[in-house]
């Protein structure tokens, strides 16, 4: 027996102690190698170049985007977290890539993919699967047609290019109810991934390894600079394009590049904690002047892409102030669970937004991104790290391409048998498929921007050199009565002009729009600079109409509707006011698709059972009477006689979601506008005649 004492003895002993659990881990590990691993992967101690401060750099960008996704007041442009992403995989894989060629000669294409796919991949499919399972059990099948072609694009990585093509806006309301619309970025990522390795090298050329940064340099300046001009262009011609496309964004990647060259070449010195200041300046300039409205990612992005440049620089000094800062504990363990984090957040978002209320809802809100932390977590150390740092990372690097890319085609296949199944089942109801797209043409036409700016866009239809001028002005519900007032007018004599804002009463009075968080300024300014444009067109009518959904007090719809009314009275010589309908409160498509036979009455609803409606139409009416130029145009009668709506009435779809009209049943109501406007109410002697 061997008897020592003292601290080397019991070193000693735990040196033994570890090598003996060690053999017998290895000794009794059976199966797949990449299954021959402890329950709790360690990660690997961090290599001589791993910076802390760029972890810290990745919770914020993460903290950004969750930010402006989850609509908390001031990051409503934390979206620019996505550009700062951008730029640290252009240092960090620059960086990489350049270390091996000057150590080695050499760039191993196989190993390197192979170790993007196994950090990337694993957590992607984890989401993609769970979340097309809850979406395909959650939300209505109309949208899991365009949920299932997402994911399956995402499976592949090429989710920016369907977003791009299909014209997707990333700020437009039907695009944010897409469940994968954040993998676009991922896509952008992975295709860089692709053709950086192969760029390096085709600059290296033959040239000794210690002599390329100078062609290195030429690289990615070039790439800056082209990149940077199609980025811009592109933005004003085609923004939907240049926001997903991974060409008009390569010069953020190259802008990381040219940084982690300048870090070689230039350490930062004492001019770090300016470098610092600086980037802290532009990330918070980024935030203010950077919103939905802005043009991007045109010449607006180079404020974070800098910002990042100039951490990414100023943190490789390590004593310095926002090395120390980035490098907090707390933003440490955010930045190594960001990328399971930046996956969840948004499914979660999307899921839970359709379950209930969380835009502009605290509690709802932190409770959809504890679920998010929750999932990041688990994520990060089941999944994610063990393949990562497990054995899978001493198999052969053709054969983890392999599996990897066997994964790939089969998780790209059964997510498009989800999209196959999805369009034959509704292809046996295609009616009310098209129903749930029947809306007025205004929306394509571009009237109608929602709030991401106060910009009037009027469109006009009929004869534009007609005498006689009649406008619409309202929100979303205001301009499905758009087909009505066109089968009522004859358009070869008639102008008709449309003034439209999604979700902007008719009530002039300000309001907490929950589904972006904040007060609806935008809706105030807009409204006034629609009634200012029709001053100067002075139409014989202007039909006005609004939703009744927005909690105004009575006192509020009361003074709010004179405030208008008195403003538009300037500008017109006939209002005619129209009654805010009653809704179903259940999508009419989606629903008669699930019932079948049965959905006569399980998609039918009583209007005693939401008095809201009735209680608002009888102040607006009240109001209306009151003013010798303004009439009443009923509706519920038409669109729910008796007090009963149903989603499909005399084999006509009436309803194209829960609320809103199709067009064609809108068009028919013509005949009922008509009947109401050639009588006028007692008391009125404005002729309302329709010719």
């Amino acid at each position: 027996m061997y008897l020592c004492f003292g601290r080397k003895c019991m070193l000693a002993r735990k040196r033994i102690l570890n090598n003996k659990i060690l053999s017998q881990y290895r000794n009794n590990s059976s199966g797949s190698p990449c299954l021959k691993m402890r329950k709790r992967t360690p990660i690997p101690n961090a290599p001589p170049h791993f910076r802390t401060d760029i972890e810290g750099l990745r919770a914020i960008a993460v903290l950004l985007v969750i930010g402006a996704h989850y609509s908390i007041p001031g990051l409503s442009a934390g979206f620019i977290g996505v550009d700062l992403f951008f730029v640290i995989s252009g240092y960090l894989i620059t960086g990489l890539l350049v270390r091996e060629l000057q150590k080695s000669d050499h760039i191993s294409l196989s190993r390197f993919y192979a170790n993007r796919f196994r950090r990337l991949f694993p957590a992607l499919a984890t989401m993609l699967v769970a979340s097309s399972i809850a979406a395909n059990a959650f939300l209505p099948e109309l949208q899991n047609l365009y949920q299932s072609k997402a994911a399956s694009m995402a499976a592949s990585w090429i989710s920016n290019i369907h977003f791009a093509f299909s014209d997707a806006d990333y700020f437009q309301a039907e695009t944010t109810t897409n469940a994968f619309l954040h993998t676009w970025s991922l896509g952008v990522e992975e295709q860089f991934y692709l053709i950086w390795p192969l760029l390096i090298l085709l600059a290296a050329g033959t040239f000794p390894a210690r002599t390329v940064h100078a062609r290195l340099w030429l690289l990615f300046i070039t790439i800056s600079a082209l990149s940077l001009c199609a980025c811009i262009f592109m933005a004003k011609q085609n923004p939907v394009m240049a926001f997903y496309l991974m060409p008009t964004r390569a010069w953020q990647f190259a802008a990381g590049a040219i940084t982690w060259l300048l870090v070689q070449k230039h350490p930062p010195g004492l001019a770090g904690s300016l470098a610092g200041s600086i980037g802290l300046g532009l990330l918070l300039l980024g935030l203010t002047l950077i919103g939905h409205e802005t043009v991007y990612p045109g010449a607006m992005a180079l404020i974070p892409t800098l910002a990042a440049c100039a951490w990414l620089w100023a943190g490789s000094d390590k004593k310095s102030i926002l090395h120390t800062g980035l490098s907090l504990p707390a933003l440490q363990w955010l930045g190594k669970i960001s990328y399971s984090l930046y996956l969840w957040h948004w499914p979660v978002l999307i899921l839970t937004d359709h379950l209930f209320s969380v835009h502009g809802d605290i509690s709802n809100t932190l409770l959809a991104i504890s679920i998010s932390v929750l999932l990041a977590v688990f994520t990060y150390h089941v999944i994610e790290t063990p393949l990562r740092y497990g054995k899978c990372k001493e198999l052969k690097a053709s054969y983890q391409l392999t599996i990897t890319l066997a994964a790939m085609a089969i998780l790209t296949t059964q997510l498009l048998r989800w999209n196959a199944f999805t369009m034959d089942s509704l292809d046996r109801e295609s009616r009310y498929i098209a129903a749930a797209s029947d809306a007025p043409p205004i929306y394509p036409d571009g009237c109608d921007d929602w709030y991401r700016s106060d910009n009037v866009n009027p469109c006009i239809y009929g004869n534009p050199d007609a005498q006689r001028t009649v406008a619409l002005l309202g929100d979303s519900i205001g301009a499905q009565w758009f087909s009505t007032l066109e089968k009522m007018h004859d358009l070869s004599d008639w102008r008709l002009v449309v003034l439209t804002k999604s979700s902007c009463p008719m009530i002039d009075e300000p309001f907490f729009y929950k589904r972006i968080g904040r007060e609806y300024i935008e809706c105030e300014t807009w409204r006034n600079k629609a009634i200012e444009w029709l001053k100067g067109e002075t139409p014989e009518r202007v039909f006005v109409g609004s939703s009744a959904s927005v909690p105004f007090t009575d006192q509020q719809i009361i003074n709010g509707t004179r405030r208008l009314l008195d403003k538009l009275s300037t500008a017109t010589m006939n209002i005619y006011l129209i009654e805010p309908n009653p809704v179903l409160q259940k999508s009419g498509p989606s629903c008669l698709m699930e019932n079948g036979s049965e959905s006569v009455s399980l998609c039918s609803g009583n209007t005693k059972k939401n008095t809201r409606y009735k209680h608002t139409a009888d102040l607006l009416e009240s109001v209306a009477t009151a003013y010798d130029n303004t009439y009443w145009i009923e509706t519920a009668s038409y669109v729910c006689p008796g007090g009963m709506c149903s989603a499909e009435r005399d084999g006509s779809v009436i309803f194209r979601d829960e609320q809103h009209l199709t067009a064609t049943f809108a068009a028919s109501a013509s005949q009922h506008f008509l009947n109401q406007i050639q009588q006028p109410l007692q008391g009125k002697a404005t002729s309302r005649s329709p010719e």
